[in-house]
């Protein structure tokens, strides 16, 4: 009995001693750290409107180089929240030979987008998946996250990754956008406004996920399990704010509004209103940050095509709350203080 009193104690010390718990203690809004590899314009326009100043929350936010140590730092609670590719969130919480070494305990709590113009896009000079052979791909990390579509569209063309091209680790989005520019790599799956980028810049698609499948998940929050179970309030505050962040850029009339947000010095007004666009396209923002069933088993089903579980999955079973790959109880509460959805 002493033993357990003693173990109760000492939970009880440290998640008193966590920065949220203080916050809450202190009246501080507490701190909440996301991190995205393109940028997030439900997040900004969060931010802009105050939407998560009305949470009571003070919301960092900025972009990621690359997933892996992103996922890790979500791991180990030094951040709180990522927007990355659904089938990265799978991998580190199905298969121990993942890029980090070992099962990270984060878990899906909402979508962000369908794909948002998710393509493999050729670098100058490389129109098609012909010219692509003996070349190398650019993908986030090989055999994961958005490097499954860039297979996958490979294949349908004739092409096998490690026979016929090699797939190289590039980093996030924008890290493979440029990368296409500068010759590091002769094609790169790329979204967001990376894509938008490439098709100003003229670079040619090569192939398109919207092409091969009538739903994708794309883009997901995630959190770590544990922090979630010690803050589900902050858990929930950030994603109602985030979901107003949503419907806020879906609704038509904020579209000059939202445009603006994205201009900046390498983000001329009229590039702007092409990304923004491809947000509010048919396989852009998830509405009210819901995840689409249909698309969520098309990502496990394309792992499941490239043999990328190391232990044999039931896809039923993963797709079923029982799965355990989603936690979508702070998204349920979350919506029903935010209205309605767009």
């Amino acid at each position: 009995m002493r033993r357990l009193l003693a173990l109760m104690t000492a939970v009880a010390v440290l998640v008193s001693a966590s920065p949220v718990a203080a916050a809450a203690r202190s009246g501080t809004p507490p701190l909440v750290r996301v991190r995205s590899a393109s940028r997030s314009l439900p997040i900004l326009a969060a931010l802009a409107n105050g939407f998560f100043t009305d949470e009571h929350l003070n919301v960092d936010y900025a972009q990621f180089v690359s997933s892996r140590p992103t996922f890790i730092q979500i791991d180990q609670q030094e951040i709180e929240f990522i927007v990355s590719s659904m089938d990265n969130a799978i991998n580190y919480q199905l298969n121990p030979g993942n890029p980090a070494g070992r099962i990270l305990d984060n878990v899906i709590v909402g979508a962000h987008d369908q794909g948002l113009g998710l393509a493999l896009t050729g670098a100058a000079g490389h129109p098609d998946a012909s010219s692509l052979r003996g070349k190398r791909v650019g993908v986030d990390v090989p055999h994961s996250g958005f490097g499954l579509p860039a297979e996958k569209i490979l294949l349908e063309k004739g092409l096998t990754a490690g026979a016929d091209y090699t797939l190289v680790a590039a980093g996030s989005t924008p890290a493979r956008f440029q990368g296409l520019l500068d010759g590091s790599w002769e094609a790169a799956i790329i979204n967001a406004e990376g894509v938008v980028r490439a098709r100003e810049a003229g670079l040619p698609v090569i192939g398109r996920v919207s092409d091969l499948f009538d739903a994708y998940q794309g883009g997901v929050l995630a959190a770590n399990r544990e922090w979630l179970a010690a803050h589900p309030a902050t858990a929930i505050k950030f994603i109602r704010g985030y979901v107003r962040g949503v419907s806020w850029v879906l609704d038509p009339r904020h579209r000059d509004a939202a445009i603006a947000l994205l201009i900046d010095a390498e983000t001329p007004p009229a590039l702007a209103a092409k990304i923004y666009d491809l947000n509010v396209a048919t396989d852009g923002l998830a509405r009210c940050g819901a995840l689409s069933p249909a698309g969520f088993r098309a990502v496990l089903e394309l792992r499941d095509e490239f043999h990328g579980f190391e232990i044999p999955q039931d896809i039923d079973h993963l797709t079923s709350p029982e799965g355990g790959l989603y936690d979508l109880s702070y998204h349920h509460r979350a919506v029903r203080g935010c209205g309605p959805c767009r």
